[in-house]
């Protein structure tokens, strides 16, 4: 199993204070991770204040663009890989999406890979695609990935969709990898199903390893359905994590990154698989849970009310709690 983590650019109020996040924690982030072993870097994607944020905060996060921001970093960085995780792809025209991903790939030597999913409010949409009468976005989906491939493969890319649809675009530089790989979100049979025709990865962020072994065995299934092989996908699976050397200091730190509530807010740990909080031991234990279920990348992101409290917990997961996961 891999392991990754994440850069800060949409994470305010959900993983770290309202107005603390800027370009040296991001660089400071970047460089930890760098020199430190991780695979990849993940970077998200809100256009707006996220609501829930809304409800908790009187003032606005600090939301930074994630193509633009893994420019700024990959300048900074050597090895590691950087992923989407993911960008809401019914918001982006192939054509514009193509050239950007491609021109990363190419200036970063081959370092990107393309999350994507179909998530995102319907007002977000309605805004950024209000040209559109009626729309299917799990179509939109379809179309749009399709595309790409194209675009990315052909010297004069044509394509005629009901969402996208072009004729002899000729568009250089193509990327670097040969395919790109473009990794899914969500566990809707219509997105296992797209992985199988069209993906190189999946990412999940809540389902429990007893769950993401059913779920990893209907991936294979479709995948030989649609591919005629059993072709092989990368499962990437997301964390949400507090880690320290006892279980009450790793309870302090995540509520010490979410301060300054609105009065009747409070950090609210997600019940279930999102968050680990914990100490080394513990968290490796349930790591290993998920390698034997199929997981093969691991993306963990932590809680933090500072820069230096992230790049420390980097530094104690990559010595304490790796070895012993694997």
């Amino acid at each position: 199993m891999k392991f990754s983590t994440g850069v800060p650019n949409c994470r305010e109020g959900r993983l770290n204070p309202i107005r603390s996040v800027d370009g040296a924690w991001m660089r400071e982030v970047a460089a930890a991770a760098d020199a430190l072993g991780y695979h990849s870097l993940w970077l998200n994607e809100f256009l707006e204040t996220e609501p829930r944020v809304a409800e908790r905060f009187d003032d606005p996060p600090n939301y930074y663009d994630p193509l633009v921001t893994i420019g700024y970093l990959a300048a900074l960085t050597r090895r590691i890989r950087f992923v989407t995780s993911t960008i809401v792809l019914p918001h982006h025209h192939p054509i514009l999406l193509n050239r950007q991903v491609a021109t990363l790939d190419v200036l970063s030597g081959g370092r990107i890979t393309l999350g994507i999913g179909l998530g995102g409010s319907l007002d977000d949409f309605r805004r950024v695609r209000g040209d559109l009468g009626t729309y299917n976005r799990g179509q939109m989906m379809d179309e749009f990935v399709a595309a790409l491939r194209v675009l990315w493969s052909d010297r004069k890319a044509t394509f005629s969709g009901r969402f996208a649809k072009f004729a002899d675009v000729e568009c250089y530089p193509k990327p670097v990898q040969r395919p790109l790989p473009i990794f899914m979100a969500g566990e809707a049979d219509g997105v296992l199903r797209r992985i199988a025709r069209f993906g190189q990865g999946w990412i999940e962020s809540a389902a429990p390893p007893e769950q993401m072994q059913q779920l990893i065995a209907q991936i294979r299934r479709y995948t030989l359905e649609a591919r005629g092989q059993d072709a092989p996908i990368e499962i990437a699976r997301q964390f949400y994590i507090s880690l320290a050397g006892s279980e009450d200091a790793a309870h302090a730190n995540f509520k010490a990154s979410l301060p300054n509530m609105k009065p009747g807010q409070s950090a609210r740990r997600r019940e279930g698989e999102a968050n680990l909080i914990g100490t080394p031991g513990q968290i490796a234990s349930r790591l290993k849970q998920y390698a034997a279920a199929g997981v093969t990348e691991a993306c963990a992101i932590f809680f933090s009310p500072d820069a230096a409290g992230a790049v420390a917990q980097m530094e104690q997961f990559a010595r304490d709690v790796i070895p012993a996961a694997t």
